[in-house]
């Protein structure tokens, strides 16, 4: 009889663990699945977040163009003086930039061949004053790419005798680097040909 009672509370025992043992099974499965889902609704609200508006969009687009209408405004400044320090702080001063002149030999690569080239026509001009007008800018997605057209109005003194050349067309891109930075990567510059077709 003792035997009986004993394997009796055996069962009851384990009846009494098992359904303590179940209960606390379904309450961890509840807790994970009230925990992935706050989880994901959590990263939902995040990428929600990250996600600009239109409107912030617009706004960050609009801000962007104006830091590079003011380094093309710097560029020029910088080049009407011979500020060489501040055009290549304008510049990338990595060798995968390039500037295409107005004469047929000026296809210069890397900061060092484009710096030669703008210390040389600034020795040569004095009381340079440039011009911009027509300028248009464009930006990716991302607003860390910027393609550019202006045109230019240069006037100078060559030999001690004054010079102007107009609407000289001036394209190229910008990058914006890690760390926020514009840097103007490609440049090319053209002089508009008066082309008579058909005569």
């Amino acid at each position: 009889m003792k035997l009986l009672i004993e394997v009796v509370c055996f069962f009851c025992n384990f009846r009494l663990h098992n359904k303590m043992f179940l209960a606390m099974k379904k309450s961890i499965i509840i807790f994970l699945f009230v925990s992935i889902f706050f989880s994901l609704v959590s990263c939902e609200g995040n990428e929600k977040q990250k996600q600009p508006t239109a409107e912030q969009q617009e706004l960050l687009m609009v801000k962007e163009k104006a830091k590079v209408a003011d380094l093309l405004d710097q560029l020029a400044t910088a080049t009407e003086v011979g500020d060489i320090q501040k055009i290549g702080e304008i510049w990338c001063p990595k060798d995968k930039s390039m500037l295409i002149g107005t004469e047929n030999n000026e296809k210069l690569m890397g900061w060092p061949e484009i710096k030669k080239a703008i210390s040389s026509q600034s020795s040569s001009l004095s009381e340079m004053l440039i011009s911009i007008t027509d300028q248009n800018i464009l930006l990716n997605p991302d607003a860390n790419t910027a393609w550019f057209f202006e045109e230019l109005n240069y006037n100078f003194i060559y030999n001690d005798k004054a010079m102007s050349f107009e609407g000289i067309r001036f394209t190229g891109v910008f990058m914006k680097s890690p760390e926020g930075a514009w840097k103007l990567v490609q440049g090319h510059m053209s002089v508009p040909a008066q082309i008579e077709v058909g005569k």
